[in-house]
């Protein structure tokens, strides 16, 4: 009797195994936030991390597993918002995933050469087109008469059309944004600085500087570029902010220094930026831009600095201002084997232009002193004025 009664609870236990073993498990989308999105295999549902693009098992779609998951293999994304799992979905679904959901590319190497190609491209300011229509048939070259026809091969594997530059810029920069904020996040306090500026087609820009302690360093880093569609009042630079702000997640009480240079869209008492600021992070301390102090005091020189700054203007506009004397004067400094060959412009917009300007002309005081273009039958203005200036720093 206990022997039939032992052999029928064995029963039930495999049962109820098997049928534990054979429970169909469903994605939840709450998956995302340990970094997990879906794919379908056979027909069955199995987790992939959006991570490292590794899938496990169906019997691993339980929340315990797969937030074992991220503590274990990417401990550094603990604890990060969704928006960063999604930007990482988003970027593996853009890639190309066979049936197993494996990348095509076999190798790792090929999309890391794609992306530090882009980087590259990027820092040099060049058109994305450069990629495939230059770096990669050089490359190509290159490789063919050194390693071989084989060896050249191997880099058509390596994606460096238009639209694969611009995504993979796009995709650095979504990072190195997720980087900084997430240092930010972590350091506690930080400090702004923004600036209003118009570029070469008349569109306001608003950028954005933050600087913040990270690994007991003070570090500073881009935080954003923002363009102003309309007008560049104190409320729109405070609107553009605050969706920074509210988007990122960033706290306005550790927002704890802010600086400006100075115009009255910033600081007016009343509807000026920084008032609004204030009322959002009573701690924050507002500050002036030092450079932009220096580029105010500079207006108002005494008179033998304004005189001897409008002499080096005046100097450089006739040396620049003409193709001959330009050639002339480059030709001269390459015989005299001068530290440079040419002089720099003073740019208003520039605070600190003028001081480079003034520290090129002492610099080449002496091919200044020995410049003489009269017997070309221009004027000798250049002359007197570089014996001006090499009389007095001399």
């Amino acid at each position: 009797m206990f022997a039939v009664l032992e052999i029928a609870v064995f029963c039930l236990c495999i049962a109820g195994t098997v049928m534990a073993s054979n429970k169909k498990r469903n994605y939840d989308d709450n998956y995302l936030d340990f970094g997990f999105t879906s794919i379908t295999d056979k027909g069955v549902v199995k987790p992939q991390c959006v991570i490292c693009h590794k899938i496990l098992t169906a019997e691993s779609l339980r929340p315990s597993k797969l937030r074992l998951h991220l503590e274990t293999k990417h401990p550094q994304h603990v604890g990060k918002d969704r928006s960063f799992f999604s930007r990482q979905e988003l970027n593996m679904k853009r890639q190309r995933l066979d049936a197993s959901g494996s990348f095509h590319q076999q190798n790792a190497a090929v999309v890391e050469a794609s992306f530090l190609v882009a980087l590259e491209i990027a820092k040099k300011k060049k058109p994305h087109t450069i990629g495939e229509e230059l770096i990669l048939p050089c490359a190509k070259t290159m490789v063919k008469l050194v390693l071989g026809e084989k060896s050249a091969e191997k880099l058509n594997a390596i994606s460096l059309s238009n639209n694969t530059v611009q995504r993979r810029i796009s995709q650095i920069s979504d990072d190195i944004r997720e980087q900084v904020i997430q240092e930010i996040k972590r350091a506690g306090l930080f400090s702004i600085q923004l600036d209003e500026s118009t570029d070469v087609q008349s569109c306001s820009q608003l950028l954005a500087f933050v600087r913040y302690v990270h690994d007991e360093d003070l570090k500073e880093e881009f935080l954003f570029c923002e363009p102003l569609e309309q007008s560049t009042k104190g409320e729109d630079v405070m609107q553009k902010l605050t969706e920074f702000f509210e988007s990122e997640g960033l706290d306005w009480g550790n927002l704890c220094g802010i600086c400006t240079d100075g115009a009255p869209a910033m600081l007016g008492s009343q509807s000026g930026f920084v008032t609004r600021v204030i009322q959002k992070a009573p701690n924050a301390i507002p500050l002036h831009c030092m450079i932009h102090r220096q580029a105010l005091a500079s207006k108002t020189l005494p008179s033998e600095l304004q005189d001897t700054l409008n002499t080096i203007i005046k100097t450089v506009n006739f040396v620049k201002g003409s193709a001959l004397n330009t050639r002339l004067f480059k030709r001269l400094c390459q015989d005299m084997d001068a530290a440079h060959e040419t002089l720099l412009f003073h740019t208003a917009v520039r605070w600190l232009s003028k001081g480079n300007v003034v520290q090129r002309v002492f610099e080449l005081r002496e091919s200044l002193r020995s410049a003489s273009f009269s017997e070309y039958r221009t004027s000798k203005i250049c002359c007197q004025h570089g014996l001006q200036i090499a009389s007095k720093y001399g």
